[in-house]
Order: C-alpha cells, then sequence, then structure tokens
C-alpha cells in the first residue's frame, strides 16, 4: 500500500513540476500554481478605498494645474486691461493738454485736442479689447476638464457597485 502512494506522488510530482504536494491525513493533494482563490472582501474594498484614493489625489493634482493655467491667463488679461486703464489716463491728460495747447494752433483749440485724444482712445480700445478677451477664455475659474472627469468616474463606479463589478 505505502508503494502505490509514493508512486501516486510520484506521478503527481511530474504532472505539477516536481514539486509542491501536501502530505495529509487524506493523502497527497497536488497544490497547483496556477488556482487562485478569490481574494476576501474586506480586501477587494481595502483595495478598491485605495484605488479611489489614488485617483482623486490625482485629479486633485490635475485641478491644481487646471487652475494655475487658468490664474495666469486670467492675470494676463487682467493686466492688459490694467494698460487699457493707464492708456486711458494718457487720453485724458492728452485731451486735457491739446485743449489747452490748441487755443495757440492755427487749428481751432477743440480740433487739435479731439484728435489727439482720439488717438489715444483708440489706443485704450484695443489693449480693452484684448484684456477682456484674455479674461474671458480664463473663465470660469473653477476645473471644468477635472470636474467633468470626476463626474464621469463617479457615475461610472455606481454603476460598476450596483453591478457587484466593484
Amino acid at each position: 500500500m505505502r508503494e502505490r502512494y509514493q508512486r501516486l506522488e510520484a506521478q503527481t510530482r511530474q504532472r505539477h513540476g516536481g514539486g509542491g504536494v501536501v502530505n495529509g491525513d487524506l493523502g497527497s493533494i497536488p497544490l497547483t500554481s496556477h488556482v487562485r482563490p478569490e481574494p476576501p472582501l474586506p480586501e477587494v474594498l481595502n483595495e478598491a478605498a485605495q484605488a479611489s484614493k489614488d485617483l482623486l489625489t490625482q485629479e486633485l493634482r490635475l485641478a491644481k494645474a487646471e487652475m494655475a493655467t487658468k490664474a495666469k491667463r486670467a492675470g494676463k488679461g487682467a493686466g492688459l486691461l490694467g494698460a487699457a486703464g493707464i492708456t486711458g489716463l494718457f487720453a485724458l491728460a492728452a485731451f486735457s493738454a491739446a485743449a489747452i495747447l490748441g487755443l495757440a494752433v492755427v487749428l481751432p483749440a477743440w480740433l487739435a485736442a479731439a484728435i489727439v485724444g482720439g488717438v489715444y482712445a483708440v489706443i485704450a480700445g484695443g489693449f480693452a479689447a484684448a484684456g477682456r478677451a484674455g479674461v474671458r477664455s480664463a473663465t470660469p475659474l473653477f476645473p471644468q476638464d477635472t470636474v467633468r472627469t470626476l463626474g464621469s468616474l463617479g457615475g461610472t463606479l455606481g454603476r460598476a457597485w450596483r453591478r457587484g463589478q466593484a
């Protein structure tokens, strides 16, 4: 009887790569490397929680980067609006100087002041238009792409959880 068990054990070793048997009360039971038991539910939930945490951390980093980009755009637009304001002050000063100096010019004083002031007003208008476009390109001031991704991810996780896949 002992010889028969030894022969069966040798055949099992040959079939399963020369090892991996457990000797117990019931004889030799081969341990195969390709059989993987299902992980316990707490382990699965822990892995899902960790993966969700990692994903949320990555999304928050993306949101931070997106906000920095939008803040830079808004800063440039605000700078151009500031330049428009300063140029507007120059236009006001030019209108004032033109009004004073225009009294001594061959043209009527009001026409000289209007021409100089008009040139500065056109320049200020160009700065204002460029600044407004810069501010508009940066608004709304929240990370839209990240919010969209997180919303989609939440829906996907919810559907998977209801199906029992997560």
